[in-house]
Formats: structure tokens, sequence, C-alpha cells
């Protein structure tokens, strides 16, 4: 009786999905033995005792509840004989982009540990469209989860975010409106190598090259009132003091950032930094100062950056700059909406001058049919002109995924199936990340129809890897969903035939596509196709309109 209770395909908790990269590898249930309180609880528990990936039971919610906060989950955790590790994790969407994300593996659970409540925070940007969460296992092992909880926190509650290393400025750590610009919050402690550590609150530090940068902050000696903050720089290329703030309630407008510098600095020199950025991937005005440094040994002075901020635009970052060897002193930070009768500063200040108008155009417009799908397109050959999109990556294409950097993803004119070339996604070392070539495509050519997404796969020592399509709505709510989760591409395959097939309410908005590596390997794409399917087509997706969710539901496990 005992091995046919092991071998029984049990149901996941209400409310939560199976999920990961070898998801058919773990039992994830309801488990009645024991808990942290209450009844019952949720079990992670390996099938075998050699598994090369992850499993997790997780939930997707919308973002709307959360937009333009800073949000926790947690969740107690008990493990048992871990040979890898395991973690909570949350993710953060706005679209097709990860705007947060974490998922513990920097502070990893291993091995044996009795019930202890974790920890994840992050911040949900005013676009941000879905929220993700729920707890992992990685390889072999046994963990079981109890009373998680997601809740608005305030902005003294330091974000957890292990992404914003790989994205522009930090903008994991934005905040709703500029914040402790007079210093006198003090500095977080340091209690991590993390950007947010021993900085201001509110605030976060970046530096270039090998060397030192230090920041603390000082009271002045001829009024006790004020606090400067100190940068001091010795063999870096720059250190900088940033703070990345919501721009919704300065688009359209026109803004100055004031402060006052004083400086020390024979081989160096300090400027005030103001930048507005669409997408989070492009700047589209901006002022440093360029040609008004401050260079030398200087007294306090006054200075101003004024720029607009286009419509489009989702942050704004402040702060200043110390280029090179020296001390800077920074105090009096302001930032305010002006009127257009002030002149915009530097070159890029104004909308008339933005050197990269149409980019910012074409970024926030979504495409209208699906592009370069047999990738004979080609390739981007230049960072500077895709801006944030690697070299080779095929054009109308993204690479994105829970880590997208841990993966190589290209044209391959080496390896062909269908015409002279094919894409590939590589992972560049064994992980429990995974990486995604992507579209995301306006809804309204496909509403009412049913529609199918195919394509010729070809793998090697593939951990995971599959074809996927997900139906967005108006609000970021999933409309249908499909990734091959019971039937995963694995190991070595040749040329293999694989279909999505979604219905697309008339209510939806856009429509997600493309495929996916988990883990380790490499996979060849050839001869994809997005098209109408027969009315009486087979619907493949795992989630329906019914299923998607607006709030978090059975988070102590009590529901069965």
């Amino acid at each position: 009786m005992e091995n046919k209770e092991k071998s029984k395909k049990l149901p996941p908790p209400k409310g939560w999905l199976v999920a990961g990269s070898h998801p058919a590898k773990y039992d994830m249930a309801i488990f009645t033995d024991f808990s942290h309180s209450g009844k019952q609880c949720a079990q992670i528990r390996a099938k075998e005792p050699n598994i090369d990936g992850f499993g997790t039971l997780m939930q997707t919610i919308d973002a709307c509840g959360y937009t333009g906060s800073r949000i926790q989950l947690t969740g107690f955790i008990k493990s048992s004989e871990l040979v890898d590790w395991a973690g909570l994790w949350m993710r953060v969407d706005a679209d097709s982009q990860i705007v947060g994300f974490d998922n513990m593996q920097n502070r990893a659970i291993k091995g044996d540990s009795d019930w202890t409540q974790y920890s994840v925070v992050l911040d949900v940007p005013d676009n941000s469209s879905k929220i993700s969460f729920g707890a992992l296992l990685s390889g072999s092992g046994c963990i079981w989860l109890d009373d998680f909880d997601l809740k608005i926190v305030g902005q003294d509650l330091a974000p957890t975010d292990t992404s914003w290393q790989y994205r522009s400025c930090g903008i994991s750590y934005q905040n709703i409106e500029p914040t402790n610009l007079d210093f006198k919050q003090g500095l977080r402690p340091s209690n991590s190598d993390s950007a947010i550590n021993s900085a201001p609150v509110g605030w976060f530090k970046q530096k270039s090259g090998e060397g030192n940068f230090e920041l603390e902050l000082s009271d002045l000696h001829d009024d006790a009132e004020q606090v400067a903050a100190v940068l001091k720089v010795d063999g870096a290329n720059w250190g900088a003091l940033l703070q990345a703030v919501q721009a919704r309630q300065y688009v359209g407008k026109r803004i100055m950032l004031s402060g006052s510098i004083k400086t020390d600095t024979p081989k160096g020199n300090a400027t005030l930094f103001l930048r507005a950025d669409a997408g989070r991937q492009l700047t589209v005005c901006h002022d440093y100062m360029e040609g008004r440094e401050l260079k030398g040994t200087n007294d306090w002075s006054n200075h101003a950056c004024v720029i607009d901020i286009p419509e489009g635009s989702d942050n704004i970052y402040i702060g200043g700059v110390l280029n090179g060897d020296g001390i800077a002193w920074f105090k009096d930070f302001t930032l305010q909406e002006v009127s257009k009768d002030i002149a915009t500063t530097g070159k890029y200040g104004g909308l008339d001058k933005r050197k990269t108008s149409a980019k910012a155009a074409q970024k926030l417009d979504q495409p209208m049919q699906p592009t370069n799908l047999d990738f004979e397109g080609g390739s981007y050959q230049s960072k500077v002109k895709a801006h944030c999109m690697p070299v080779g990556l095929p054009i109308g294409w993204i690479a994105s995924g829970s880590n997208p950097k841990e993966f190589k993803m290209c044209i391959d004119g080496s390896t062909k199936y269908a015409g002279s070339k094919c894409a590939m996604i590589k992972a560049l070392k064994e992980t429990a990340e995974f990486g995604t070539l992507m579209q995301m495509v306006n809804a309204d050519f496909a509403l009412g129809k049913n529609m199918r997404l195919s394509a010729h796969i070809k793998s090697e020592n593939a951990g995971s890897a599959a074809l996927w399509m997900r139906i967005d709505g108006a609000n970021g709510e999933i409309l249908g969903f499909d990734n091959m989760q019971g039937n995963p591409i694995t190991d070595t395959t040749d040329w293999n035939y694989y279909e999505c097939v979604l219905h697309v309410p008339l209510t939806a908005k856009s429509i997600a596509f493309g495929v996916l590596l988990g883990g380790k390997g490499s996979i060849w794409i050839s001869k994809v196709a997005l098209e109408q399917a027969p009315d009486d087509a087979e619907i493949t997706g795992t989630i329906s309109a019914a299923q998607a969710q607006q709030v978090p539901i059975n988070m102590s496990f009590e529901e069965g």
C-alpha cells in the first residue's frame, strides 16, 4: 500500500501551479503528517536520488494591486536531505520584461533545517503586469512549505533583488517619489555586498573600474542641521551616488535637479546626474553637466540640470558623480517641476535635442505582427544600435527568462533545417535558471480565433526545453498559457515538430510566444510559425481565463 501511495500522482495545492525545469521528477502536493501551523502544509519531494534540475510550486497574480509599492513574500520552510539547494522566489514582470527577481540562490537553504521563516523583497514598478512567486527545490531532497504571505511594506525594508547588476543603473531600487534628498535619514546598514548597503536611505551607489570608492555622510560644521554626502575615489574610473524615481508624476513636464557641490579633485571632476529612461533600457533625455564639470578644488557652489520627461518615460535617475581620483561633497538636492520658459541644459536635455527619439517611439509601440520567424532577417550586429540587444540576437526577437545572461541566444548559420539559418539557445553553464527567445505582439490580428504556434526544434544535452505561448488581457491578466509542461524536450533529440494551440478571446491585448531552455545544453529552432488554427483544433493551454488570479490564495495550504 505504501508503494502505491508513493507512485500515485497527487494534485498540487488549490491555487498553486506545478512548474520548474523538471516538474515531473517531483511530488508537489498537500502534506498532512505535520505542519508549521494548522492541520497541513505543502511538500515538494524529489522522486529520484539524482536530479539535474528543479521543481517549484508557484502562483502568478495580477500586479495591479501592488504597482508603485515595495512588496515582501514570506514563508516558512523546513528541509531534509537537500543535495543542492532550495529557496523562496519571486519575479515581477512588465509584459515581456523581468523588472524584479530573487530566488534566494545567494542565501540558499541547504541540507537539513527546521521550520524557518524566509523573506524576499522586491519593488513593483508602475508598468508591472504580473507577479509570480513560490518555492523551489533544486536537486534531490524534500522541503515543506507553510504560512506564506505577500504584503506591501515600507521603503525602509531593503529589496533583495539579485538581478540589479544585469539591468540599467539599479532600476530595482526605484522609489515612488524623491526620498531622503537631505540625507537626514542616515545610511542603510552594511550587511551584504549590495548597491544599497552603506548608502543613504533611498539611494544606491555605483562605481566603474578597479580601485576604491567610498561613500559616507558628514555633518557640516558650519550648520549642524545640514548633512552632506561625501564621495571618495582612489583608483576607480568613477563613483556615483544615485537615486531612481518613478517618472509617473513628471511625464510630459520639464524638471530641474539642483544641488550644491564642493570638490577637492586634482585629477578628476564632479557633476550632477539627471536622466530619464523609457522602457528601462532606453535613455531619452539626460544632462550629466558635460562641459560644466567642477574640476580641481572648489568651495560650495550651486548647480542645476534641466531636462524634459517624454511620454513613455518610466524612470528618472538623480544624483552626483565623481569622475577620477579625489573627494566631492554633495548637499541640498531638490527635484521639482519647472515651466517651459526655463531652458533645458546639456546636449540632450530637451525633447527637440534627444538623440534617441525615434527609438523611444519604436520601443513604446507593440509590434502588430510577428517578425523574422524564419530567422532569415539576420541578427543585431551592434550593441549600440540595438542598445541592450546582444550581438547575434535575431532581429525582432527578445532575449528574456529568469536570467538570460546565463544563455547565449543567437543566429546559427552552421546548423540548418529549413533555409540558411536557424536560432540557437545555449546554456553557458549548468544553472537553475532559464532563458527564452521571445516576441510579444498586439493581439488585434488574432481576436476571437484559435492560434497555433509551431516550430521545429533540435536539442543536445538539454535540461528542459519547450515551445511556449501566452495570451494577456488589457490589465496583464493571463487569458491562456501553454509551455509544454507535461512533455518538455530533454536530453538529445533530432529535429522534431512541436506546437501550442490557444484561443485568443476578444478581450486579449497581446500575444507573447517563444522557445525556452532551462538548466543546461543547447537547442536549435527553425520554421517558427504563428497562424490561425481551425475552430475545432484541440486547445493545449494549461491556464484558462477562469484560472487567472487577481490575488494570492491558499497561502497557508489549509484549503487543500
